[in-house]
């Protein structure tokens, strides 16, 4: 099994969607190993706006209507404090390298989600990375300089060249793609219906259905 997993933490609909697969991991139906995480900034490093408010970057960033976004983030309680996430996604990275990633991404989505901490403070993702096992030597290394920063920006670029344009997006198996949040159910339908038809290979919405060849 083969899941990528294209994201970006400022994304709340990818904090749901790693929830949905927490509790696939907790169900076992699939296994933490399976995922590979990939980095997906939504707005480059040196284009961010400080002074841009969360419902303002989420509407800008994905497109969407702004009542849209301010309806969605009080249905589900998602608003946070905007900060910049480039050296959370450098740090992501080296958790990859350390084979540390579903405990990184798990921490930090909890961290930004539910404890409403700003990883942009040092000592903040810091803590975190020491916290899931990773060397302060290895960690500093990360905040001191641009290690994985093309890392970073190529995963996106790969992804767009994937045909990743709107999070979450999972790829499985390489082949299946899946567009937007999806729920346990429909992910394991995508990987017990793994031969599609190739036009109807890239699946968009939140409940995607597909019907096996015969």
């Amino acid at each position: 099994m083969h899941i990528e997993f294209y994201l970006d933490y400022l994304c709340p609909k990818c904090y749901l969607q790693h929830k949905e697969l927490e509790k696939m991991i907790k169900n076992k139906q699939i296994k933490k190993e399976d995922i590979v995480y990939r980095s997906y900034e939504m707005v480059d490093n040196h284009l961010f706006d400080h002074g841009l408010a969360f419902v303002d970057f989420i509407s800008k960033y994905k497109h969407l209507p702004k009542e849209e976004v301010q309806q969605f983030l009080k249905e589900t309680n998602l608003e946070i404090s905007l900060f910049p996430i480039h050296n959370v996604h450098k740090m992501a990275h080296l958790a990859k390298k350390e084979k540390k990633s579903y405990a990184f991404n798990k921490a930090v989505f909890k961290a930004i989600y539910e404890e409403h901490k700003d990883l942009s403070f040092v000592h903040e993702l810091r803590d975190l990375s020491l916290a899931i096992g990773l060397t302060e030597n290895k960690v500093n290394q990360v905040f001191c300089s641009n290690l994985y920063s093309d890392a970073v920006i190529s995963n996106k670029e790969n992804g767009v060249l994937k045909g990743v344009e709107s999070l979450p997006f999972l790829r499985i198996n390489r082949s299946i793609k899946l567009e937007g949040l999806q729920h346990a159910d429909a992910i394991i339908d995508a990987i017990n219906e793994p031969i599609v038809k190739k036009t109807s290979e890239h699946c968009i919405g939140e409940n995607c259905s597909r019907k096996r060849i015969h």
